[in-house]
């Protein structure tokens, strides 16, 4: 008989995406005093192979916390995202869900930041292709 496995260590939604920024970073205090970092940012799906025209993107509030006043390289590198820029994130999956004042629901996909890099095509200074046309958001 198997060993039963232990799976509350094992990664719980954790994504990795290359992004595309629509504004800049910003750094904001939480009420409890801790810096926290956000950048609101799209997924592209590429293009319809028939039309040539851009599927629906998927839209992102990527957030990290400090864990006190102090800022740490992880905000500071979210807060110091350009807009139209191209950013590798890792992170947890997370979904925001609130009721508005015209009593609809409303949801945002949240990423919870555990690593973020600026996008690029290179790796060890060689060329792994051209720059694929990721678009505007649609």
């Amino acid at each position: 008989m198997a060993a039963k496995q232990n799976y509350k260590h094992l990664p719980s939604n954790y994504v990795i995406f290359t992004l595309h920024a629509i504004a800049d970073g910003e750094t904001r205090f939480t009420n409890s005093g801790a810096i926290m970092a956000k950048v609101r940012a799209f997924l592209s799906q590429g293009r319809e192979k028939d039309s040539d025209e851009f599927k629906t993107s998927i839209f992102f509030d990527v957030m990290v916390f400090s864990k006190d006043e102090n800022s740490t390289p992880l905000v500071d590198a979210l807060a110091n995202i350009k807009n139209k820029s191209l950013f590798t994130v890792k992170g947890r999956l997370a979904m925001d869900e609130w009721t508005g004042k015209d009593e609809a629901k409303h949801q945002q996909m949240l990423i919870f930041a555990t690593s973020v890099e600026p996008f690029s095509f290179e790796n060890n200074g060689q060329e792994l292709g051209e720059e694929e046309d990721l678009g505007e958001p649609a």
